[in-house]
């Protein structure tokens, strides 16, 4: 049976942990914050700091956290040069957009959450989509961007496209990190003035 913890938080605002299998409580080691308070699930626990910032604890596991991130490279086909990326009609995708193509996503947008995450490795094309493998180069094909893709070329594919993954690793375990507010740049970016 896997350890569950009763968290507790004195009036110093110190963090303590009371195992399910221990008898006393212990004080949670390497701790630099004072918390206000603290709740918790089974693998994790959130708390406010006495600096009013939000922080979470995740207890190390033999799974590590990691998150994959993806974006499609679309390439409509024409006489002249062949398959390209260049918008050939109005309706066709960005050269990298999500999955539907309904929101423009080149690589360089991808940027780790905050300090706590560490990429894995470099992009690389997937050839193997939901099971299904890709044709060569990780590339699908269909007669139209909103159509049904297949790994065979046949001789009315106008448009392809191959997704591209990369993955990212959460490494701030069994230790209290900083969740980064959404509005912090707009607060510190905008202008006040006293009336």
């Amino acid at each position: 049976m896997s350890s569950t913890y009763l968290w507790g938080v004195d009036i110093f605002g110190n963090t303590y942990l009371l195992s399910n299998d221990g008898q006393y409580w212990e004080e949670l080691k390497g701790q630099q914050l004072e918390m206000k308070r603290v709740s918790a699930v089974q693998r994790c626990a959130w708390g406010l700091g006495c600096d009013h910032q939000i922080y979470v604890y995740v207890h190390s596991t033999d799974v590590p956290i990691r998150l994959q991130v993806n974006t499609f490279e679309n390439q409509r086909w024409n006489p002249v040069d062949g398959f390209t990326a260049k918008k050939l009609l109005f309706h066709d995708r960005w050269a990298w957009s999500n999955e539907d193509g309904t929101k423009q996503c080149p690589r360089s947008i991808f940027k780790l959450p905050s300090e706590n995450w560490s990429w894995e490795s470099d992009w690389c094309v997937d050839e193997n989509i939901r099971g299904n493998p890709t044709g060569k180069g990780g590339w699908q094909y269909a007669v139209n961007f909103k159509r049904h893709y297949t790994a065979d070329k046949k001789w009315n594919s106008c448009v392809r496209r191959r997704k591209w993954i990369r993955y990212k690793r959460y490494h701030a375990v069994d230790m209290w990190a900083k969740v980064e507010s959404p509005f912090s740049d707009a607060l510190q970016n905008h202008s006040w003035t006293l009336l």
